[in-house]
């Protein structure tokens, strides 16, 4: 089911273009089915993943970010429309998304894809007014999450940007019952729109997979990673010994 409150946002055109972003350490399989989820249902032509540099608000990977970019460039080399930026690998000093988003300055702003749990937090991010004028906020939940985060930050951002009409705040409370599979919201004052999307793609801890990786039952969990990636981890003895 899908609903537009848009109230009429300036930049409707539908982005072809999603950034997505993350540490991708490793790249894993739940990584792809969720790309192409996200590139089924919403008629993508292209996605740019974009590997963490240096994340403000958690250490850094320990894996440097040029090599989990190089393992992110073998899991989608074959995939048509899929490519990677290593923005973030060569920007000094911590990875702000406010800095990644004016840095790359695409225009007509593409969708930024951004979880469910993030999305929670996202007003207290650096300077989240940018990332909302250029990009269209795509957040993605998987079925069985309670909703709340979502609810509130959807609220939060509707306030932001002047829009909160009844219809609105009764597709948000769809969003925190598990009624609405799709809504989108439009946001006049940065002219962008917020986009929510319960996907049915394979969840993956990439927490889990690494100290899988490190542990004993090191090949069950190589099999959540795409074949080129899981042959280089292999043959380097990537993520042994540490999670």
């Amino acid at each position: 089911m899908a609903m537009d409150t848009s109230g009429g946002a300036e930049k409707t055109l539908h982005p072809t273009l999603a950034l997505f972003g993350g540490a991708f350490n490793p790249v894993h399989r739940g990584h792809l089915a969720l790309a192409s989820e996200i590139e089924a249902r919403l008629g993508l032509r292209e996605i740019l993943f974009m590997p963490t540099g240096a994340p403000p608000h958690k250490e850094a990977p320990e894996i440097s970010c040029e090599e989990r970019k190089f393992m992110l460039d073998l899991a989608i080399r074959d995939h048509p429309g899929w490519r990677s930026s290593d923005i973030e690998c060569r920007m000094e000093g911590l990875s702000y998304t406010f800095r990644t988003i004016a840095a790359l300055a695409i225009d007509p702003p593409p969708f930024f894809v951004m979880g469910e749990d993030a999305f929670a937090d996202f007003w207290s991010w650096g300077q989240p007014e940018v990332i909302l004028s250029g990009t269209h906020l795509l957040v993605v939940t998987r079925p069985g999450a309670d909703g709340r985060g979502t609810r509130e930050g959807v609220f939060t951002v509707l306030r932001a940007s002047g829009l909160l009409d009844p219809l609105a705040a009764e597709t948000v409370a769809g969003v925190r019952e598990g009624l609405l599979r799709e809504a989108v919201w439009g946001l006049p004052f940065f002219g962008t729109t917020l986009r929510y999307l319960r996907i049915d793609a394979v969840d993956v801890s990439s927490t889990d997979l690494r100290k899988g990786l490190a542990g004993k039952d090191r090949d069950r969990w190589a099999d959540l990673l795409p074949e080129a990636v899981k042959s280089y981890i292999v043959k380097k003895g990537i993520y042994r010994g540490f999670p």
